[in-house]
């Protein structure tokens, strides 16, 4: 037989694990909720900052090139730009950062190279820090060159339309989006 004092201890004992059980729940509960919080806070910031505005600068430096001693290379199109060209291109880029602007390059294309010996700027009709409307440039021009805002090298939808109109007047005409002193991105 049992004696009701161990009986009571034993229900006593019952008792303080039934009461410690909640709390060792409750203390479970809060790190499982606290670790899906923390998971969910680092993929929306992951989101925000991969979207905006890194997502246009990773994919425009991998899109675009480098000039390298007067010269952009790309798979199928290497550009010679004259240094005079090169050296007045880099002038104008750094004088008007606040705006894009336009230039309407000019020179010989041959088998996939061309060499820039000329450049001027069309009429510049609207200038803003993402865009700019300009004249058309001449018929012959090789080079259809406007700015991007800083490490923004991808064309819009405008800038490729304004492409395409282009070379149904000259099919050779290329556009070129330069988004930094020496990085460029090239369409044809």
């Amino acid at each position: 037989m049992h004696n009701p004092q161990e009986l009571f201890d034993d229900i006593d004992e019952s008792n303080e694990e039934l009461k410690d059980e909640p709390q060792r729940k409750s203390w479970f509960t809060k790190i499982i909720i606290g670790m899906i919080s923390l998971f969910l806070i680092i993929l929306i910031l992951s989101f925000i900052i991969v979207q905006y505005p890194l997502n246009d600068i990773l994919q425009g430096k991998i899109e675009s090139d480098l000039l390298n001693n007067n010269m952009l290379e790309t798979d199928t199109i290497t550009i010679l730009f004259d240094e005079t060209v090169a050296d007045t291109l880099r002038t104008w880029y750094f004088g008007e950062q606040r705006t894009e602007f336009a230039v309407c390059m000019d020179g010989i294309q041959e088998n996939g190279v061309y060499s820039i010996t000329s450049l001027e700027q069309p009429t510049m009709y609207e200038q803003a820090f993402n865009h700019v409307s300009f004249a058309p440039c001449p018929e012959e021009s090789l080079i259809l060159l406007h700015t991007h805002p800083y490490k923004k090298c991808i064309a819009s939808e405008t800038d490729i339309n304004t492409l395409r109109e282009m070379q149904k007047l000259n099919k050779d005409v290329l556009m070129v989006v330069m988004c930094e002193p020496d990085r460029f991105s090239v369409y044809s």
